[in-house]
């Protein structure tokens, strides 16, 4: 078991040293005794969503050893409006540049890090609407 452990500094603020020797910081707007200094703790649940799905693609193309020029994922997000204003939606569009890109294989990418890999994606599924695509931009 992993153990996190958030210290509160002063307000709303909150810092963290991860199980994996990192530092994060959250806070809120000053409205709700925050200095808004650091981002929102939803904001990081998005982030790790990002994160996670974005390195399973990265390490899936690889070892199809499909080359593109960037990967930029872009994540359109809606919440309920009541208590505990949770996330209702969450739509991925993973977005590559380069030349020649086989589709199929962006795709399977996306598909596998949602389905199988990606544990963000799993914690959501259930409660939270997760869709996605895949484009590819000039």
């Amino acid at each position: 078991m992993s153990e996190f452990l958030l210290q509160n500094t002063h307000g709303s603020h909150f810092y963290m040293k991860t199980p994996s020797g990192h530092d994060i910081h959250v806070d809120a707007t000053p409205e709700n005794l925050g200095y808004d200094s650091a981002a929102r703790p939803m904001e990081y649940l998005i982030a790790g969503l990002g994160g996670c799905t974005g390195i399973d693609v990265v390490t899936i193309l690889n070892k199809m050893k499909v080359k593109y020029d960037e990967l930029n994922l872009r994540i359109l997000t809606e919440r309920s409006q009541e208590h505990p204003k949770k996330y209702t939606k969450i739509h991925i569009i993973y977005e590559f540049k380069g030349k020649d890109l086989p589709i199929d294989k962006l795709e399977r990418a996306a598909q596998l890090s949602q389905e199988k890999y990606c544990g963000a994606s799993a914690t959501f599924r259930g409660s939270t609407e997760i869709t996605y695509e895949v484009k590819i931009v000039e």
